[in-house]
């Protein structure tokens, strides 16, 4: 099985609703929205809440600068998202380090997409979502596009950036440079639970794992604003 069927296989988790181009549901089952593996109310003095699944997720990580908590698979080392994206609000959570090289971690960003340009994700119908997704996919060098269930409220854009994206230098709309990445990210945009706008991003060195997939989808699915 390839990494992008496996993807696509393990999106089955949180419910694929409209396919974009470059992925396909021939592997992936739709099933109801999970509910997070645990509560998303984080204890007082910061301590893992208590877990159905005690292998993944067992650590509620709530943000005092922005306002939000997540499930992450361990208590995760903090700093400013700033110090990747110039610019940007927000934190990334580390997991897995080797000195200033970074493993694993999630990249949570607030204030991540202009509120204009986004349509309600909760009420596009199909049509109009594919060609969102297509437009999104054709200027952002996505390997794959999907709108998914995040919540049983509330659905997210979630997408695979490409090891290789063909650029339209001169903008003769033909693709004349072939840029090459080292590693690959899953990414999602969304909008919270009070309408803040962020994106929850996967890093995941050399090669996006399928268990650090798994983990990053459950923490996407636990997002609660406070």
């Amino acid at each position: 099985m390839t990494k992008k069927a496996k993807i696509i296989t393990a999106l089955g988790l949180m419910g694929v609703l409209f396919i974009g181009t470059g992925m396909h549901q021939t592997e992936a089952k739709k099933k109801a929205v999970p509910q997070p593996a645990v509560t998303t109310e984080a204890k007082a003095d910061g301590q893992p809440a208590q877990s159905t699944d005690s292998q993944q997720n067992s650590y509620v990580y709530t943000s005092s600068k922005y306002g939000y908590t997540i499930n992450c698979p361990k208590k995760p080392n903090v700093i400013p998202a700033d110090a990747l994206y110039e610019g940007k609000q927000g934190e990334v959570l580390i997991f897995d380090n080797e000195g200033y090289n970074i493993k694993n971690a999630w990249v949570v960003i607030k204030d991540a997409f202009d509120d204009a340009k986004m349509p309600d994700l909760n009420t596009i119908d199909e049509a109009a979502a594919k060609t969102y997704l297509n437009g999104l996919m054709a200027t952002n060098g996505y390997e794959g596009i999907m709108l998914i269930n995040r919540t049983a409220k509330d659905k997210a854009i979630y997408a695979v950036t490409a090891k290789e994206v063909e650029i339209d230098t001169d903008g003769d709309g033909q693709p004349d440079v072939t840029a090459k990445a080292d590693t690959q990210m899953a990414v999602t945009f969304f909008r919270g639970n009070k309408g803040g706008r962020y994106s929850v991003q996967l890093i995941d060195n050399p090669n996006l794992r399928d268990t650090a997939i798994d983990a990053f989808q459950k923490g996407v699915v636990s997002f609660t604003e406070k």
